[in-house]
């Protein structure tokens, strides 16, 4: 038996397995169907690319260099940064009876240049430019780069295609039909619609709201969410339908700035939302170097390659995982909002992450790789307004509320009894009001320290709290002086209560020692324009309880 050579077998495998890629590798068209009304979706199998190469010459030219084989299968759509421009050549078989219109799209909006040519059938070459620098018009121009082809009946339409920009360079491109193109892209701008919306009038109330409450950290945020919009709107190509036409120019330029003030304001908010330079000093200016840095990025395409990677690395990728850890930390030391903070914040550096991956020809032009910065502004918008919005609250019940016991302080009394007082005027509903002083609290205090007169103030006011009604207004007016509007309650009411809660205070026992109280019980009068007026009665029932040997309750009408 004669055995094949060994070096003959090699050759005839390294034969069929340049065959097979080559079938793999060769070019396929894309075929057009009687009911072709989605997306078709260009694969590398449908180009051919030619590298380092111009846009320039008569469309001719281009043809030749393909009769020539100088164009070569496409391995991928996704190119990554290129310093010059690339050619494609696509072929469309038009099988139908009759001519066809396509919308042939580049689906990544912020690509400086694409231009389309094909012959007609009257040898003239159609031959158009899009881009976000070559806006004809920009409010007619179409969202990302469009082409309205018409190919003829049972036709094969060779389609050459050059794109050349700055940042991703890509052949993620589909074809429509004009139908299936102006559903998608209407759905596509009420959904985008709907979210700059959003994020604007929630910027315009967290300003307003800094305004009335002296914020400067939710001006912060407003700017930030309203600049996270702006850069997502040049990324999805709908930022040329608010800029003048004198500005398209500068659109690269504008898109980097807004980069640049997103990382700027976002580190801002960061280092102030979470209180670094009191929670973590180190890491604040660590932060603020970032926050600076940010600057930079505005200035990013006319730095040297080595220094624009450099400084796109530190800012984009380095220095949001960094701090989503830091974040991270904070959450698990109990630092107040850091959780939802962290919620809010941890989509951006992964977003930043696979973006960078993407721009770089790492990653393909995914869909929701395009749409991850606006899933992260949706998630931002709500967690961090959340966020400070709750933090508004907080800061706001701090006004009225004594930090110390928890209960009212004399203006959280004031604005409250207010309101109760409008009650009472309309529908005619009994108000007493109740004060009341620890006995001998200054004693506790020099004797004991601050620490258990403090504890003895707290048990109080849990007393209080507890042993008192819901609608009833519990408040601490200062010191160890304590007060309780009692609503919808008459004075024989208010006398059973106060002898109650008196009864109550003498059984605590804090830190070994027991406190009792003196009260004052007095009822709103007619003529009472505010709790105040109420209070100067009852504080002075109240020094009488005391004078008349404390731990006592004296009510209107049993003064002597």
């Amino acid at each position: 038996m004669t055995r094949t050579p060994a070096p003959l077998r090699w050759f005839v495998i390294w034969l069929l397995a340049c065959a097979g890629c080559q079938s793999a590798f060769a070019t396929q068209p894309i075929t057009l169907q009687a009911n072709t009304e989605t997306a078709v979706r260009l694969q590398p199998e449908n180009l051919e690319l030619l590298f380092d190469a111009a846009a320039d010459g008569v469309p001719e030219s281009i043809a030749a260099r393909w009769a020539a084989g100088d164009f070569s299968p496409a391995s991928a759509l996704n190119l990554g940064l290129q310093s010059r421009g690339v050619w494609a050549r696509l072929v469309i078989d038009n099988t139908l009876e009759q001519p066809a219109a396509i919308v042939l799209s580049h689906n990544y909006a912020p690509t400086d240049l694409v231009e389309v040519r094909h012959p007609r059938l009257d040898g003239s070459w159609y031959q158009q430019r899009r881009g976000d620098l070559h806006l004809a018009g920009s409010r007619e121009s179409p969202r990302t780069p469009s082409f309205l082809l018409q190919l003829p009946a049972r036709s094969t339409t060779p389609i050459y295609i050059f794109v050349e920009t700055e940042s991703n360079l890509n052949f993620d491109m589909s074809v429509y039909a004009p139908n299936a193109y102006n559903r998608i892209e209407q759905s596509l701008t009420l959904i985008y619609g709907a979210l700059f919306g959003a994020v604007l009038i929630s910027a315009f109330y967290l300003v307003l709201s800094a305004v009335m409450v002296h914020s400067g950290l939710a001006v912060i945020l407003g700017g930030y969410l309203a600049v996270y919009a702006a850069y997502v709107s040049f990324l999805m190509g709908f930022a040329h339908y608010a800029m003048p036409d004198a500005l398209i120019p500068w659109t690269n330029q504008l898109h980097m700035l807004a980069l640049a003030l997103l990382m700027y304001l976002g580190a801002r908010f960061y280092r102030g939302f979470l209180d670094l330079k009191h929670k973590a000093a180190k890491a604040d200016k660590a932060v603020a170097l970032l926050q600076w840095l940010a600057l930079g990025l505005a200035l990013l395409h006319q730095m040297p390659p080595i220094l624009a990677l450099a400084l796109s690395l530190v800012v984009i990728v380095i220095g949001p995982i960094c701090t989503t850890c830091l974040a991270l930390y904070l959450w698990q030391q109990g630092v107040k909002q850091a959780g939802i903070f962290t919620l809010g914040w941890v989509l951006a550096p992964i977003a930043a992450v696979l973006s960078t991956l993407r721009v770089n020809g790492l990653l393909p032009n995914a869909d929701w790789l395009i749409h991850l910065p606006a899933i992260s502004l949706l998630m931002t918008l709500a967690c961090f307004s959340y966020a400070v919005l709750r933090r508004f609250s907080l800061e706001r019940d701090l006004v009225f509320i004594d930090p110390l016991t928890g209960l009212l302080n004399r203006r959280g009394l004031d604005a409250q009894a207010a309101e109760e007082f409008e009650r009472r005027e309309r529908f005619g509903t009994p108000l007493t009001l109740l004060v009341l002083d620890i006995d001998h609290f200054k004693v506790v205090n020099d004797t004991h320290g601050h620490d258990v007169g403090d504890k003895i103030l707290c048990a109080l006011g849990d007393c209080l709290t507890r042993v008192s009604r819901d609608l009833d207004l519990v408040a601490r007016l200062g010191g160890e002086e304590f007060a309780i509007l009692c609503v919808q309650t008459d004075l024989r009411e208010a006398t059973v209560l106060a002898e109650r809660l008196r009864l109550a205070v003498s059984a605590l026992e804090v830190a070994g020692q027991r406190f009792t109280v003196s009260m004052g019980v007095a009822p709103v009068r007619d003529n009472d324009s505010s709790v105040w007026d109420t209070l100067v009665r009852a504080d002075d029932l109240m020094y009488q309880a005391k004078h008349e040997g404390r731990n006592k309750v004296v009510a209107a009408g049993q003064a002597a």
